[in-house]
């Protein structure tokens, strides 16, 4: 996978915001911009939850 975390993160938060924004959309939001907007939140959300259980896995060497 990918090696650096914030690189995964900003992965996390792009594939995210793009399925959120799309579900959004064709879920009955009247415009892009609109479903977009809504979808950013959730994409942020997503994005923390997967930092934090990164930030918190116990390394074993």
């Amino acid at each position: 996978m990918l090696k650096h975390r914030r690189i995964r993160i900003l992965v996390v938060l792009l594939v995210t915001w793009a399925a959120t924004a799309g579900v959004e959309r064709f879920g009955g939001e009247p415009s892009w911009p609109s479903a977009a907007g809504q979808a950013l939140l959730w994409a942020v959300l997503v994005a923390f939850v997967w930092w934090f259980a990164e930030r918190t896995q116990v390394r074993r060497r």
